[in-house]
């Protein structure tokens, strides 16, 4: 099984390093990324993913907002929130809005492979 990915965050850097990070791993297909939430809903009807990587606040708009909008139109699609924002509201907000997993970008950013195979019991080729 390859493991669709879509990734929505306003950072160029972010973009590059999750680049970077899904380049050699064959169990991921990285289908886009979007820089603001229109682009990112664009993406999501061209290429629905099993997983969107979305960030907490995009180009000054709520991930919430969009964190809404994906379950509601595609339930099946799991969301990992990204977020340099640790507070507990943040985290517990996520999980009530569906998110399965929360990433602090500032310490976790490096596990996002191994908690995408976790979450989706794949093996490493």
């Amino acid at each position: 099984m390859t493991l669709k990915v879509l990734s929505i965050d306003d950072s160029n850097t972010i973009t590059t390093h999750l680049k970077y990070v899904f380049q050699n791993l064959n169990e991921v297909e990285w289908v886009g990324h979007a820089f603001d939430l229109n682009e990112g809903k664009k993406i999501l009807l061209q290429q629905t993913p099993d997983v969107v990587l979305l960030d907490i606040m995009v180009s000054e708009e709520s991930g919430f907002e969009m964190l809404g909008f994906i379950k509601k139109n595609y339930p099946a699609v799991r969301v990992f929130m990204l977020s340099n924002l640790s507070d507990e509201i943040y985290i517990k907000k996520s999980r009530q809005l569906g998110a399965c997993h929360y990433i602090d970008k500032s310490y976790e950013f490096e596990s996002i492979p191994k908690l995408l195979m976790d979450a989706f019991k794949l093996k490493w080729n």
